[in-house]
């Protein structure tokens, strides 16, 4: 079956001048949002996996430290992700450290468009997984700098200012992969829509309770340890990762989810995701050094595979340089690509580092 991966909610109405105050906004906003998400359970017996809130930038940007404190309490049961932060702050490692050492995410906006930025923004991942390699699981790069980018998935999600709205995420490889199996092409089709709209009818009750604005589901598929992303491509395909066919079945399986789109109100990426930390056949494969980073950035051209939860050894010039051919992709396909990569020191291709609620991810050459 599939789960409702997560009800997102795009908190882009201005917050009171006075810290707490905010806080006991977004606090209270909180509690009606799980009311809603109690009652359609209720009714219909299903509930999303996780709750999240995404704000357009950083509130109290300057005042960061404290304000992250104040939400602390939050983070238990609500995932929050501060919004966007221009790659030009001054203070940009100190913020994305605060901010994922506060359980909290963030993106960085990147305008890809010369080294210098890219170095500036490598040499702040680098500091921040110093720290703590799982930290840079909670920051990401959306490397088209498009502003307010709407999607239920972290870290990129962010909101549009003056509004509030909620959008919804599934999680469903092997749904989709049993599907095709037994039903083919067309068969997998159905099987997106008709999960899609069971989130669409969770996400359209929420927001009618909170009367907000249903901005749409991303079909993304996404996954999740077994649920892999990469056994549906592999099937639809016909090959392995990294071999030639590849990227035709991410191609055909996109192609397959913009089908999809046209009965649902949709938004976000709405492409195939590849991110290795979350999935245990990327993370075998990775085991096995079947693939580096280039190889990943290349998959950008065909879907968003691109460079997620991807840990490479500590490198600051060629992590600025995943981070412009990203870019150029983004640009080319004038879509956003967000990249979580996380630099490591001392460790060589086939070591695994742990990322928290990720476990022992592979490191992979770049």
């Amino acid at each position: 079956m599939y789960e409702i991966r997560t009800l997102t909610v795009h908190y882009g109405k201005p917050l009171p001048d006075d810290m707490d105050d905010a806080k006991d906004e977004i606090e209270t906003f909180l509690l009606k949002f799980s009311d809603a998400i109690d009652k359609y359970k209720s009714q219909f017996n299903i509930s999303p996996t996780y709750l999240r809130i995404a704000f357009p930038n950083p509130p109290f940007l300057e005042n960061l430290e404290s304000f992250t404190k104040l939400l602390e309490d939050l983070t238990e049961k609500y995932s929050i992700n501060l919004g966007q932060i221009d790659s030009n702050y001054s203070k940009l490692s100190d913020a994305i450290l605060l901010i994922a050492n506060n359980k909290m995410f963030a993106s960085i906006l990147m305008k890809g468009n010369d080294w210098d930025e890219a170095i500036k923004i490598s040499k702040a991942l680098h500091e921040l997984t110093s720290n703590l390699p799982e930290l840079g699981a909670n920051i990401g790069v959306n490397t088209l700098n498009e502003k307010f980018f709407i999607t239920p998935y972290y870290p990129l999600a962010s909101a549009i200012p003056g509004k509030i709205m909620i959008s919804a995420a599934l999680t469903y490889p092997n749904y989709l992969k049993d599907s095709y199996t037994k039903n083919g092409y067309d068969g997998m089709i159905t099987s997106i829509i008709d999960a899609a709209k069971v989130a669409q009818d969770m996400a359209m009750y929420v927001s009618n309770i909170l009367n907000i604005e249903y901005a749409g589901v991303d079909l993304s598929v996404s996954p999740w340890m077994e649920e892999s992303s990469l056994g549906l491509v592999e099937q639809v395909s016909g090959v392995r990762l990294p071999k030639p066919g590849f990227a035709y079945g991410l191609k055909k399986v996109n192609d397959a989810l913009l089908i999809a789109s046209k009965s649902l109100k949709t938004i976000g990426f709405n492409e195939v995701m590849l991110p290795i930390a979350e999935d245990s056949k990327l993370k075998a494969r990775a085991s096995e050094n079947e693939f580096n980073a280039r190889d990943l950035v290349k998959l950008s051209g065909v879907c968003l595979a691109g460079l997620d939860l991807v840990v490479v050894p500590y490198n600051i010039v060629d992590v600025a340089g995943l981070l412009l051919d990203e870019s150029a992709y983004a640009k080319t396909k004038s879509k956003t690509l967000g990249v979580r990569i996380i630099p490591v020191e001392n460790v060589e291709p086939g070591d695994k580092v742990s990322l928290g609620r990720f476990g022992e991810t592979p490191v992979i050459s770049i």
